[in-house]
Formats: structure tokens, sequence, C-alpha cells
């Protein structure tokens, strides 16, 4: 690949053969509308992408975002903001063309709708959804107001919309929450981030049905674009950690998803709530996060009726299948002293959904670039859970999604 890179430091290429774009909707002037970051293949080859620097997407949009991460995850501000540049780490971006128009090469393409982790935000997981994109789907990457994410907002009026003047909505922490019943609190938010995907869902088929819909951000990206490019027979619903549980409650309560790809779920918020999943699942775990509770609910709709995957990558934590490892080195389960290439456990986890989708809605046409890489890695993986016996409980988390 012709990266042609530039001083920008940026998080992995995607591996598919387009180059992507990525646009941002906001909908009403209400908490309750809809606000997701939505990735698409263009019509610039994958090798080009590199030339597009200048349109690329900041990593994270808002200092906002970044002093929020801190109070979520009970550091110092100062570590976030200065730290960085002592060591000369400059903003990461994500290798994206900013509202670039979307490719006219196939009539339609696959939806996917992916559900962030607890204290994380639409952008933890950019690769991901960046490289399904690079695949030829569409992904929407919600980010929630359920107060899981460590901060995000919407504007109340076009006045405030216009002069960027947006109502935040923080984040309600665990140490919090002492009074009350901490799985009732989550069940509750897996229901609410559940009718948000739903709303979601319905406003891009609304716009896919050439319904006007307004988008309440600036936007040089024309929505009109996006008129029958959805191909409703091919929608998917994925997620991490407590977007794991998200999208596997999605599925059992909406007949419209067709595949479910979970990565590394923290089933905590199911855990006293069976559900019926008909679709085919594909569960990536991580090998840390394979705690006793964990695995026993994983195991439950592991061996349920239907076709289900189930791999684990080895040497990897919690925070393997975001940005972040990426980002700031591996943080979690210091004691396992060597882990897995955040790069190569990234990949891994794309090329392993690429594969799925390839074998169960029959997209994309040709997963090979992906099965050669799983491949050539398969002593980083196993088919099976791992059950993690050396793992610590912290008193402060680190990247608690």
């Amino acid at each position: 690949m012709n990266k042609d890179q530039s001083k920008k430091l940026h998080i992995p290429f995607p591996t598919g053969p387009h180059a992507t774009g990525c646009m941002e909707l906001m909908t009403e002037y209400s908490k309750d509308g809809c606000f997701a970051r939505i990735f698409y293949p263009t019509n610039i080859p994958s090798d080009q992408l590199g030339k597009y620097s200048d349109k690329w997407v900041p990593w994270i949009p808002n200092e906002m975002y970044l002093k929020a991460f801190a109070h979520a995850l009970r550091l110092p501000y100062f570590i976030f903001k200065y730290f960085p540049p002592l060591i000369g780490q400059a903003p990461y971006y994500i290798p994206t063309i900013s509202d670039a128009p979307i490719s006219d090469k196939e009539q339609s393409y696959p939806f996917v709708i992916f559900s962030h982790g607890y204290a994380a935000t639409r952008f933890v997981c950019s690769d991901f959804c960046n490289t399904l994109a690079s695949y030829g789907f569409i992904v929407a990457a919600i980010e929630h107001r359920d107060k899981s994410s460590p901060i995000t907002f919407y504007y109340d009026s076009p006045e405030n919309a216009e002069q960027d003047n947006p109502t935040w909505v923080n984040h309600r922490h665990f140490h919090e929450t002492y009074n009350s019943d901490n799985y009732i609190l989550k069940n509750n938010q897996l229901k609410v981030r559940h009718r948000e995907c739903t709303k979601l869902l319905n406003t891009v088929l609304d716009i896919n049905a050439g319904i006007s819909v307004k988008n309440v951000l600036k936007s040089s990206f024309d929505l009109k674009q996006l008129k029958n490019k959805i191909d409703v027979n091919k929608i998917i619903t994925s997620g991490f950690s407590f977007g794991g549980a998200t999208s596997m409650y999605n599925a059992c309560y909406d007949c419209r998803y067709k595949a479910v790809i979970v990565m590394d779920a923290w089933m905590f918020s199911l855990k006293s709530e069976p559900l019926n999943i008909q679709q085919p699942i594909l569960f990536i775990n991580t090998h840390t996060f394979n705690f006793q509770a964990n695995i026993r609910v994983i195991r439950q709709y592991f061996y349920s009726k239907g076709i289900r995957q189930l791999y684990t990558l080895k040497k990897t934590t919690h925070e393997s299948p975001t940005d972040t490892a990426f980002i700031h080195g591996h943080w979690l389960d210091l004691q396992m002293l060597k882990k897995l290439d955040a790069k190569t456990a990234l990949n891994l986890q794309s090329s392993l959904a690429v594969q799925f989708l390839h074998s169960t809605i029959g997209w994309p046409t040709n997963s090979d670039n992906a099965q050669i890489f799983i491949k050539e890695h398969s002593d980083d993986l196993v088919e099976d859970l791992i059950c993690y016996t050396k793992r610590v409980k912290r008193k402060i988390g680190v990247y608690p999604w």
C-alpha cells in the first residue's frame, strides 16, 4: 500500500480495497435524537488514502472528551493533556476522508450499527468501523446518551447549533452508584441503548427510502447520497464490551438484524435476562477479560441453537479491541509482560469479522486477504474461551470499557 504518509500520527490504515469516507450525523434538537459517526466506502482506491491526509478526521474531536476520559478513569486531567506532548506524541487522526462522496460502484451496501462500551465513545473503536467500511460496509458508530459514555452532547435549539453551544451529557460512574442496584441500572441502560440503536436504524432507513432528514451538525455531506444505498437484507448489529451486550439485545428484539458481531462482551447487564437470538453470532474475546461470571453467560449463548463462532485472541487485554492500545500502549494487566502487538490484534479482529460476514451474509464477496491474515496468525488465537486466573481486582480502573 502506498501510504504517502504525512507527519500526522494515525491509527492503522484500513485493510480493505476502498478508501473510506466519514461524516457525522445528529438529528433533532433534543437528547432523544440520534448521534453517530458514519463510515462508508468511496470510489478512491485504498492506496490513495494517504494523499488525503489534510481531510483526515481527528481521533478526539473535542478537548471536553479528554477531560471526560480523565474523570471516567478517575485520573488527573494533566496526565492526558500534558504527558503526550512531553514525549513528542501529537494528536492522532483516523485515516478516513471527511465528508467524501460515497462510492457508486455498488447499488447498495450492507449496514452495520456499532455500539461502544461503557466509558467509551463513538470513536474509541474507529479502526474496526473504518476497516469494515473499507470492505464495502456502511458503518454507523453510535454515541449513546444513557450516561455510559464519558461525555456526549446535543444541541437544544437551532440557535445553539449555529453558535456551537452544545448541551453536555455527563458520565455516571460505577463509584457514584453505591446506593443503586448496579444490575438494574445497567439493564435499564441496556434498554435505553437498544431504543437509541432502533431509532438510528429507523432514521437511516428513512434516509435510504428518500425521506428528508435534517442533520443538525454542519456538514458538506448530502444525506441524499444515502438514498437506496442500504441493503435492507444485510443489516448487522455489533458492539464492544457493554456494546457487545447491546448488540445481542438488538438482535433478540429486532429481526431486521441478520448477523451479530460481539467484541469482548461485558455480559453483566444480561446475566438475569436470557435472550432468544436466532441470527448468526460471532464472539471475539480477549485473553484476560474471560472471568468466570462472564464466561458462564457467553457459553449460554455460544451453545444455543444457530450459527455460532467464537475466538479468543491470545495475550490480549480488554483494551486490545479498541484504538487505545495502539495509541497509548497497553495499560491493563501489567503482569502480562508480553502482549500481542496492538496493530496485529486490531487486524485479527476485523479479519475475523470480515470472514464471518462473508460466510453468513455473503458480503464482502472476496475475503481472501482477511482469511490469509487469519491463517498467518493462527498461533495468536484459539477457537475457545480462555479462563484467565491471574486477574487482579483494581480499585482504580484504567480504560474500563
